[in-house]
């Protein structure tokens, strides 16, 4: 079922799929591409593949159950849009599915579901549970209550948390174009299309469009920032064309769709918590040396090695650690804000004094940090 060389065995994969797709445009096609890529997972079900539905498009189904225009402007009026799309699509989806004698279940999340350690940890234990028991989760951002301070912005973004919270072995991000191009192929003809690639850099980058669809909230940038986040947590991505092209097509085919491969060996849930979901309250500034031994040498940071403190944090909050004002680590700190900035530079006796405590030698140990590449 799955069969392109570079993907390996694939147990579980976490599908995303864009509003343009979803969404009706002149006539009821796109009920045509819902069926198509039901049928798609089911196949992939049927074949001993556990797949994870990431679903846009409730917004875009309310904007024209509404008879609105174009996209809602305000929040009020996007989240009543949510609300009426949500049940227009999930009804769809319930119909087809069942048409394959599957089910289906709906979670709609905010961020908070995932920043929150506990929450986060019941979501992944609901949908072990759904794949366990046969059930398709569909996801959808809350936008019905969503504001901007809770939002993920994109489910591309959504999508590719899911896929590292289920410890997923492929991500899939469907949309209306074919990949990853040197530039945007619906304005530049000479575009030339980039099959695969092995890391994200900045050349990369230039080469994304981030204008999303009049439907849609995302563009290629928003795409190639999800499969970056999943490369780097050792997990594939693949952004392919999913409104012209089969999704078991856009799999297998390497001439179909962008794949990204891993950057780095697969992560600890642990720390891809760590690394990239748990709210970060502050910053720390390290020299070279400390830099060194603690991404090459495993060892935890110190106060000596310590330049500077940005943010107000407490013992136990998750921070980012730079170096030439450069990303090299995150982890949990065992000192507030307040502590360190009295014992930077200075060696861990004297720190012990300073602060008259002996809690913990380092900073940040080595177990509770997650280095950045």
């Amino acid at each position: 079922m799955i069969n392109r060389e570079e993907l390996g065995k694939i147990s579980r994969v976490v599908v995303k799929v864009g509003s343009k797709i979803l969404t009706p445009q002149n006539s009821n096609e796109h009920l045509e591409r819902i069926a198509d890529l039901v049928y798609s997972i089911s196949q992939l079900i049927d074949n001993g593949v556990e797949v994870i539905f990431v679903s846009s498009g409730a917004v875009a189904h309310g904007r024209i159950i509404l008879n609105l225009d174009s996209k809602p402007k305000t929040i009020p009026l996007k989240q009543a849009c949510a609300g009426v799309g949500q049940i227009e699509l999930l009804n769809i989806y319930q119909r087809k599915f069942a048409r394959q004698n599957k089910v289906c279940g709906q979670i709609l999340l905010t961020w908070d579901d995932l920043r929150d350690k506990n929450r986060y940890l019941n979501l992944r234990n609901t949908l072990y549970t759904m794949l366990d028991n046969s059930i398709i989760p569909i996801i959808n951002e809350n936008d019905s209550v969503g504001i901007d301070e809770i939002k993920f912005g994109d489910n591309d973004s959504l999508a590719a948390q899911i896929a590292m919270v289920t410890n997923a072995d492929l991500f899939i991000t469907l949309t209306d174009i074919n990949g990853l191009y040197t530039a945007n192929p619906k304005k530049d003809s000479d575009a030339k299309h980039i099959p695969l690639v092995k890391e994200v850099t900045q050349e990369l980058r230039k080469m994304a469009d981030g204008e999303g669809s009049d439907v849609g909230t995302g563009g290629m940038v928003t795409k190639l920032n999800a499969a970056e986040m999943v490369t780097k947590a050792g997990i594939v991505g693949l952004v392919a064309d999913g409104y012209n092209n089969n999704l078991i097509d856009a799999i297998n085919n390497p001439k179909l769709g962008t794949l990204f491969l891993p950057t780095r060996e697969r992560m600890s849930s642990r720390d891809r918590f760590i690394a990239f979901t748990d709210t970060v309250s502050g910053k720390i500034e390290i020299d070279k040396g400390a830099k060194i031994a603690i991404t090459q040498s495993g060892k935890s940071l110190l106060p000596a090695g310590i330049i500077n403190v940005d943010g107000e944090f407490e013992a136990g909050d998750t921070i980012e650690i730079f170096c030439n004002s450069v990303l090299c680590a995150k982890g949990i700190v065992n000192y507030s804000s307040d502590e360190i900035i009295q014992i930077k530079g200075k060696h861990t006796v004297d720190s012990q004094k300073i602060l008259k405590i002996s809690r913990f030698g380092s900073v940040v140990h080595q177990n509770n940090m997650v280095h950045v590449k």
